[in-house]
């Protein structure tokens, strides 16, 4: 099995979150009549750290999506057999006609990246675009980052370009099908 993933460019990555809201339009998560800020659900988050004293201040952001772990411990958690891992492609998947809206899999969860969808009473999350990967595309976060701070791609290939380019794997970061490189 080939594991896709996406590598996060912390030297790119500005923190600006378009990534964000093309992934909830591309997914349809937020009705723009009753969206309300704060609220509204998200497969993928902007995180940042704060180096530094006045006046020489670091801000470092990523991008923080679903890391279609090797071994998930959503999928073990999850009692209905609603959550998959593609043996094609390595994505973690939740079927939503599967799923009893227990929550075992959000409380499972390391990476605090699956959703409840209350309306629905469904656990949801990101599942890299699997039908535009399947079809061909990369996931809508990496076509529209603006910075070109989000690759997708082949997990090995995207290790092998960091290091061909010389770039640093941020190890405590890069545990799972997401790595983060910088200079």
């Amino acid at each position: 099995m080939k594991q896709l993933g996406l590598a996060i460019d912390l030297d790119r990555c500005i923190g600006c979150k378009t990534c964000v809201v093309a992934c909830r339009n591309y997914h349809e998560l937020v009705d723009p009549a009753t969206a309300v800020p704060g609220e509204m659900p998200y497969y993928l988050r902007v995180e940042s750290e704060r180096t530094g004293t006045y006046p020489a201040i670091a801000v470092r952001t990523w991008v923080v999506p679903c890391q279609h772990c090797r071994k998930p411990p959503c999928l073990k958690a999850c009692a209905e057999g609603a959550i998959t891992k593609d043996a094609q492609t390595g994505i973690v998947r939740i079927h939503r006609d599967k799923c009893t809206g227990c929550g075992d899999c959000i409380t499972a969860c390391p990476y605090a990246v699956i959703q409840f969808d209350k309306a629905a009473a469904k656990a949801h999350k990101c599942d890299l675009c699997y039908e535009r990967v399947t079809a061909g595309d990369a996931p809508v976060c990496a076509e529209t980052c603006m910075t070109d701070a989000i690759s997708f791609g082949e997990l090995a290939l995207l290790r092998q370009d960091a290091l061909d380019a010389e770039r640093q794997i941020v190890r405590k970061l890069s545990r799972q099908s997401v790595i983060y490189v910088q200079d």
